[in-house]
């Protein structure tokens, strides 16, 4: 029997042919699995059209490109798991703050590492709750609405006055959600300086889940103040 793993280059034998047959037809995934070996066993004559080589290898590349898809898909998914549980621990540790200066050292220092941005931000429209703060900051009547018009949220670019105004500097992108407490509107506002990290039509579940904890959390405090 020739050793066809040996000598590739031979011509294999009766035995040879009719084993290698056998196999393949006990095992076609052999063949479909391998693009370029299912090419060559279909390819047509020199000089001949092989229409059906063309549609072949359109299909090969939908194919890649909905495995690629597929990855894109599972990986945010991932991520979109992994951020909820940080946003679920950290809407638990809010609990524990018992007035607006802990929140506002919350905000400032733990909001960002938790929910992986660059700047969390609340203000408060016509209110000035605290006379020094990092991360509550008082704010026109009007804001809000500005910026949110007649949206509960906002996700997307952010311009570069509207990044200096609300956090100092200018940043790439910015998560904003509107907050009802105690009679007053308010504002929380997630920033990165990635432009791609809050885009239009990205789900804001996540944001408004931290930022409706806050709202009960202020509420009773912005009536005792």
């Amino acid at each position: 029997m020739t050793d066809i793993l040996e000598k590739p280059g031979a011509e294999p034998g009766a035995m040879d042919r009719a084993m290698v047959r056998q196999m393949l037809i006990e095992n076609p995934d052999w063949v479909r699995r391998d693009a370029e070996l299912l090419s060559h066993l279909a390819g047509a004559p020199d000089g001949v059209a092989d229409l059906g080589r063309v549609v072949r290898d359109r299909l090969l590349g939908e194919v890649r490109d909905l495995k690629e898809q597929h990855r894109t898909l599972a990986y945010h998914a991932r991520e979109n798991l992994a951020l909820l549980a940080r946003a679920q621990s950290y809407v638990l540790s809010l609990m524990s703050c018992a007035d607006l200066d802990e929140l506002d050292y919350s905000l400032a220092w733990e909001a960002p590492s938790a929910l992986g941005v660059q700047t969390a931000r609340l203000y408060l429209e016509g209110a000035t709750p605290m006379i020094v703060s990092e991360a509550i900051h008082p704010c026109g009547h009007g804001l809000v609405d500005e910026l949110l018009g007649d949206e509960n949220d906002f996700t997307g670019a952010c311009a570069p006055r509207t990044g200096r105004t609300l956090y100092g500097e200018e940043m790439g992108s910015h998560a904003l959600c509107r907050i009802e407490a105690s009679g007053r509107t308010a504002m929380l506002a997630l920033a990165s300086q990635e432009a791609d990290q809050f885009h239009s039509g990205q789900g804001t579940e996540i944001l408004n889940f931290v930022a409706r904890a806050v709202e009960r959390l202020i509420t009773p405090w912005l009536k005792e103040s």
